[in-house]
């Protein structure tokens, strides 16, 4: 299925190969038909507000009115029956199937982070490759670690949680990347969301571009925590930080704590799912025509031209 415009020029290929949709430009419209409108907000409930996420996700009609954005979830736990139900949708086999998962919102609402599935139609590989802005209204960038995990991670017989160990040694790879910030609504109405509201799409998930994979075997948890990592945008470096930034302190630390989560509600990480830990460093705006590149230090670097 011919799906979202989404390409990157990318300065290093990647191992994995590539996995997502090309489709032609769009111009943005506003999204009609996911929902009844009586006048004020109809949308509630998790499966009628993932309704309207995914729809937008596969049709690129974009959310323009106030009355047509879900209105958001009422707690934490709602949030994530949100996001299962847009994992789980009729449509999110247009989208590539359930890829993985995204962390962030280190703090929000009181939680260590927020988490929210990516679908694979997200994923970008280099190289030579452009991303259009159009496929997910693409706005902001950061590096991240991402995980590519060879073996499942049910919740364990014991009860106990997952170790740090546990879930180092279920990584078959790791892959630097750059996460491209999205949402299905205009700017102005994401903005006007509470901090719920905002999350519900997804966690403003975009397109994830994938630079090198690198075996855990030259690796360890340590290493990846104290990486270096820089971005620039048009050659001039916008923001620095490390694996230290995210969740719990280092990309496995994340990992584990989002394994352990997921158990907490009865699911659980899979082979082969793409899991990035969370940003690095300041997330910074970009606009069309932005040459965006990462580095981590001593293990690579990689970048992509944003198009319209």
């Amino acid at each position: 299925v011919s799906l979202l415009g989404m390409l990157a020029r990318v300065a290093r290929r990647s191992p994995m190969g590539s996995c997502f949709f090309r489709a032609a430009k769009a111009p943005q419209q506003q999204l009609r038909g996911a929902a009844p409108m009586a006048g004020s907000l109809a949308v509630g409930g998790p499966s009628e507000r993932a309704d309207v996420f995914v729809k937008a996700m596969t049709t690129r009609q974009w959310i323009l009115e106030t009355e047509r954005y879900p209105e958001a979830p009422k707690d934490v736990a709602e949030l994530y029956e949100t996001h299962l139900a847009m994992q789980q949708h009729e449509l999110a086999a247009q989208l590539g199937g359930h890829g993985g998962y995204k962390l962030g919102a280190v703090g929000a609402l009181g939680e260590t982070c927020i988490y929210a599935p990516l679908f694979s139609s997200f994923f970008a590989d280099a190289p030579a490759r452009e991303l259009s802005s159009a496929s997910y209204q693409v706005h902001q960038v950061e590096p991240e670690f991402g995980m590519v995990l060879g073996s499942d991670l049910p919740a364990r017989a014991d009860g106990a949680p997952h170790s740090v160990e546990d879930v180092w040694s279920a990584v078959e790879r790791v892959v630097l990347c750059i996460e491209s910030c999205g949402r299905r609504a205009s700017a102005e109405l994401a903005a006007a969301q509470t901090p719920l509201g905002k999350f519900a799409d997804s966690l403003m998930a975009g397109a994830v571009v994938r630079g090198p994979s690198l075996p855990t075997s030259g690796l360890d948890v340590a290493g990846l925590a104290g990486c270096v990592t820089r971005l620039a945008v048009n050659g001039t470096q916008v923001s620095e930080g490390s694996g230290a930034a995210v969740p719990n302190g280092g990309p496995v630390q994340a990992l584990t704590w989002l394994a352990n989560h997921l158990n907490g509600r009865g699911l659980s990480l899979q082979k082969g799912q793409l899991v990035i830990t969370g940003a690095t460093c300041i997330t910074r705006d970009i606009k069309i025509g932005d040459k965006v590149s990462a580095s981590f230090a001593g293990l690579g670097d990689l970048e992509f031209v944003l198009e319209p």
